[in-house]
């Protein structure tokens, strides 16, 4: 039995793996891992390829563990919006002005001299 609904990044990651393995089986098998990608959507196989170019593939358990720390997100937590939103605006604030980039805040020069 394989699956046919490929995972897209967006459901449960531990649901998918559980619905995974009992379509291929409860005893862990070798090929699993290169097994895996071919059920995987447009995202998530790049997640893959990345994985696999970069750190390798050989173990299941620790693709099986990346891949759950990765399409868990934590948006299902309560509370992390705000503090997630507040990382957000410190790193992505937009400048009123392009010059702020280039000119030194005068006022301020003397006291950092």
């Amino acid at each position: 039995m394989q699956l046919i609904v490929k995972y897209d990044g967006q459901n449960d990651p531990c649901m998918y793996l559980a619905k995974w393995m009992q379509a291929y089986g409860e005893k862990l098998q070798p090929k699993w891992v290169h097994l895996f990608c071919h059920t995987l959507d447009v995202i998530p196989v790049n997640w893959y390829i990345e994985i696999e170019l970069h750190h390798g593939t050989s173990e299941w358990d620790i693709l099986r563990e990346i891949f759950m720390m990765t399409f868990i997100f934590e948006d299902k937590f309560d509370g992390i919006g705000e503090e997630l939103q507040e990382v957000k605006e410190a790193f992505f604030s937009i400048l009123q002005d392009p010059l702020d980039l280039t000119q030194p805040k005068w006022a301020t020069q003397p006291n950092r001299a």
